[in-house]
C-alpha cells in the first residue's frame, strides 16, 4: 500500500514537496522525497509511483473552499482544539487563496486527481486500500503525533533567525527519526534526516522543509489508513475539512 504526501504550494512558482511511503500494517518504508513545481508535475509525480494500485495521498492545501472571504468551519474547528498548541490554521477563502494565481490550486490539484482515478474521501477504513485523497495540515497533526506540548516554530516568519529555525529543524528531524518507533512504524532510508540543517539557508533550507513536510504529510496519510479511529474530519465535505489526527480527549468534542 502507498501514502502519499503532497506539501502543496500556494503558486507553481514555488516547489512543493512531495514523498512517498510504502506502507502495511508491520510497518512503512520511505521510498522517495523530493521537491517538484508545476501541477503536471505534481500528476506525474503520483501516477509514476501509484500507478492504478491502491494509494492514499495527503495534501497540504485547502481543496475545498466555498468562501469568497472569511475563515472555512475546518480552520474553526482545528482553531477550537489546537490553538493553545500554537497550531491554529490560517484562514483559507477564495479571495485570499486566487490571489496567488487566479484560482484555487488545492482544488485544481483535486479534479486533476479525480480523472487520475482517485477519488476524494477523507473517512478513511482501517487497512482498507482505496485511491483517495484528502486535505491534511501538518501542525496539529505534528502535536498529537510527537506529543508536543506547542507547536515547532521551523517555519519562515518575523522575528525567526537562522538559529531559533535550526534549532527547530533539529527537533523536527529527531521526532521525524522517531517515527521508527510509533504504530505504524516508519523507516527513513536515505540521507535525507543526516544533513547538517546549520549548513542551508535561502532556497536550500526552503527546499528541505518543502520535503521534510512531504514526508509527514505522507505519514499523516498512513496513520489514518492505520488508525483511523483515532483521527477526525474537522469540518465537512461541503463547506471544507481537515483530517487530523487528535488526541483521546478531542475526539468527542471538536466544537
Amino acid at each position: 500500500m502507498l501514502f502519499i504526501g503532497i506539501d502543496l504550494a500556494w503558486s507553481t512558482r514555488n516547489a512543493s514537496g512531495v514523498a512517498v511511503i510504502e506502507g502495511s500494517k508491520r510497518g512503512g518504508v520511505l521510498k522517495t522525497a523530493q521537491v517538484v513545481y508545476g501541477d503536471d508535475e505534481i500528476i506525474n509525480f503520483v501516477q509514476a509511483h501509484a500507478k492504478e494500485g491502491p494509494a492514499i495521498i495527503a495534501i497540504d492545501a485547502p481543496l475545498i473552499v466555498p468562501n469568497k472571504t472569511g475563515r472555512r468551519i475546518a480552520e474553526v474547528e482545528v482553531g477550537n482544539l489546537f490553538r493553545k498548541y500554537n497550531a491554529g490554521a490560517h484562514p483559507a477563502n477564495r479571495e485570499r487563496l486566487s490571489s496567488w494565481t487566479g484560482s484555487i490550486r488545492g482544488e485544481e490539484i483535486s479534479r486533476k486527481l479525480e480523472r487520475a482515478g482517485f477519488k476524494h474521501d477523507p473517512f478513511l477504513k482501517q487497512f482498507k486500500g482505496p485511491r483517495a485523497f484528502l486535505e491534511v495540515y501538518p501542525h496539529p497533526s505534528m502535536v498529537v503525533l510527537f506529543n508536543l506540548e506547542k507547536v515547532i516554530p521551523y517555519k519562515a516568519k518575523p522575528k525567526r533567525d537562522y538559529p531559533l529555525r535550526w534549532s527547530a529543524f533539529e527537533k523536527y528531524v529527531g521526532h521525524m527519526r522517531g517515527l521508527a518507533r510509533a504504530n505504524p512504524a516508519l523507516k527513513m532510508q536515505g540521507d535525507l534526516l543526516k544533513k547538517n540543517v546549520r549548513e542551508l539557508k535561502g532556497k536550500a533550507l526552503k527546499n528541505f522543509e518543502d520535503v521534510l513536510d512531504g514526508v509527514f504529510c505522507a505519514y499523516i496519510a498512513y496513520y489514518g489508513w492505520a488508525r483511523p479511529s483515532e483521527c477526525k474530519v474537522l469540518g465537512s465535505m461541503k463547506g471544507g475539512y481537515i483530517f487530523t489526527p487528535v488526541f483521546a480527549h478531542q475526539r468527542y468534542d471538536a466544537k
